[in-house]
Parts: C-alpha cells; structure tokens; sequence
C-alpha cells in the first residue's frame, strides 16, 4: 500500500552511468510541460498511465547495493508529490539525481532549498527563443532556463547541462547562452534514431562537427556524448 500519493510510471534496476561515479537506478515518472518533436520517450511524456510502480520500486530498493536513484520522466517537475518521493529516497540514504527540461524553475528551486537533490540535469533546448518555440511546442520562454540556471548556481548544488542537436546554432545565440552556463558542463548528444513525438518531424541536415566547434569555441566544458 502507497505510504503517499506519488505516481512512478517505470523504474530500472541498474545504472553505471546515469549518475556520475555511483551505482543507480532509475525512476520514471509520467508528463511532460513540453511537447519536443524528437521526444525519445512519448509514451512518458503524453500517453496514457499505466499501474503505478511506486511500492514495486521501493521494495526493489530494499537491501540492494544501490547508491542513488536518478529521477527522469516526462519531468519529474510536473508531477504531484515529488518532494514526498525524493525525501522518501533520501531518508533511505539515497543520493539523488534529478532531470529536468528546465522551465519549471520556481519548483527546482523549492526542491534544490529542501536539500531533495544532490545532482542535477537539465536540459538546454534550443539556443534562441524562436527555435525553442520551433522545437519544444511552448509557450515558456527562454527565461526560464536562466532561471532554473541561476537557481542551480545559488544552490551549490552540481549540475550538467544537456543539448541534443537538432539544428546549426547561430554564434550570437550560443555567446548569450555560454555567460549563463559558465564552467558547467556541457553534454552533446544527437537526436536518437527512434520513434519521436512528432512522427512527422525530419531532423535537419547540417554539419553536427561545425556545430561542436562553434559550441566549445564559447563553451568552457564541453563533452560529446
């Protein structure tokens, strides 16, 4: 029986490498405040809930060797209850991992204060506020990802920023977005050759080797993945 209101869609046993230099697992949760064409995850974002794993997921964690939990969905900051889920992993001695997309900073900021995550990955979508509107399919603005940065940087909590490339930045555009990121690093992945939420969506064509050039040319710390 659930000990509170929390719905977790899905949850993986192992990870190596969702949370730096520890043994993890992963816990999904269900919705999304984007609708990103090149979503990997659609039946997490905006398709239909199934059973809820919560208690399943805890009992798993029981006597097991695992270190952390890393939180993803969908955007764990759009579901009910989160604080009550991370402060349940953490009173089981748990580091914490949290993704976000990065446009719900006034509730990470709530989290980050109650000490609820020990790390955190959020997304950098777009490097201008027109290819946000293009690729994410919302109404937020590109404030909030500055916001959700300086929050993280108040807080002295670690954090890594991601972008999938999905189209050629221009340098004007990554300059503005490189003063907010400073020395955190800078994680570069390329669209997943899946299923997306947007069946119709064709990636574009462009040099992805230019773009990481142009990237880590203002970009302290820069990774590809």
């Amino acid at each position: 029986m659930m000990a509170y209101d929390f719905f977790l869609a899905d949850y993986q046993h192992v990870s190596l490498v969702e949370y730096p230099g520890k043994i993890a697992s992963i816990a999904f949760t269900h919705g999304c405040n984007l609708r990103c064409r090149y979503c990997h995850n659609p039946s997490l974002a905006v398709g239909r809930k199934g059973s809820n794993k919560l208690d399943e997921f805890l009992n798993y964690l029981n006597g097991k060797d695992i270190e952390a939990v890393a939180v993803t969905g969908g955007e764990p900051l759009f579901s009910k209850n989160l604080n009550l889920f991370l402060g349940d992993l953490k009173a089981r001695g748990l580091a914490v991992k949290l993704d976000t997309n990065g446009f719900l900073p006034v509730k990470l900021a709530k989290i980050l204060d109650a000490g609820l995550a020990d790390y955190v990955a959020v997304d950098l979508k777009s490097f201008s506020a027109e290819d946000l509107k293009s690729i994410a399919r919302t109404p937020h603005k590109q404030d909030s990802f500055y916001k959700t940065i300086e929050a993280l940087k108040i807080s002295g909590v670690p954090f890594e920023v991601r972008h999938t490339m999905w189209k050629m930045p221009a340098e004007a555009d990554v300059i503005a977005v490189a003063e907010y990121i400073g020395d955190a690093p800078l994680y570069i992945q390329t669209i997943r050759d899946m299923r997306m939420l947007d069946k119709s969506y064709k990636p574009e064509i462009f040099d992805k080797a230019g773009a990481v050039r142009l990237i880590e040319k203002y970009v302290e710390n820069v990774m590809v993945r």
